[in-house]
């Protein structure tokens, strides 16, 4: 997602831009996960550069991981509940959860706020100041993204703005590295983001 198409759908709200997002790229190519509750591997859209993100997940936590799915409906892992997206597009549906959280999501789950903390953010932070994966995979996704820095800068400041009193929400939840916990890459490497992501 460049900064054009980001004002083109800055005022979407989150179901509006998961249908935006299905009219860009198609629903899943499968159902996410079988009856047995593992991951298909028909879903993935990595070539592509794509993640596929649950359209549920303003309604429950985690619902690409076995055991939180399974404490859910299954019909929320249906290929029609699946939407395709990059790495920013991801991060925005995550802000706009955070920001149109569903009214009967489940209790005692702050839906959207964990993706952006604790994953998303985390990876994009590497990214952003030169870490390289080695994964083909992860690199075709990163690819879509690397130019687009701007609009991970934008995306940052609205999260700041709009989700500061959204539970789990605090000052240094966005000074983090994805890739510190395996050796690969360290905070003090990220520094320098870090200066701008808190001038935002």
């Amino acid at each position: 997602m460049n900064l054009a198409e980001y004002e083109k759908v800055k005022d979407l709200t989150y179901l509006e831009y998961c249908d935006y997002l299905q009219q860009k790229y198609g629903i899943g190519l499968s159902d996410y996960m079988t009856k047995s509750w593992n991951k298909n591997s028909k879903v993935t859209r990595t070539k592509d550069g794509l993640l596929a993100h649950h359209k549920y997940e303003d309604h429950a936590i985690m619902l690409s991981t076995k055991e939180f799915a399974m404490q859910n409906p299954f019909e929320w892992q249906l290929a029609k509940n699946i939407v395709y997206c990059d790495y920013l597009e991801h991060l925005l549906l995550h802000i706009l959860i955070c920001e149109y959280p569903a009214e009967d999501h489940n209790v005692l789950e702050a839906v959207g706020v964990g993706g952006v903390i604790n994953f998303i953010v985390p990876e994009l932070n590497d990214l952003y100041s030169g870490w390289e994966t080695g994964q083909a995979w992860r690199k075709n996704c990163h690819n879509l993204v690397i130019n687009d820095k701007n609009v991970y800068l934008t995306l940052l400041k609205r999260f700041k703005t709009s989700c500061k009193d959204y539970p789990f929400y605090t000052e240094d939840c966005l000074f983090t590295s994805f890739n510190e916990a395996f050796g690969l890459w360290s905070r003090k490497q990220n520094v320098k983001l870090f200066k701008e992501i808190a001038e935002l």
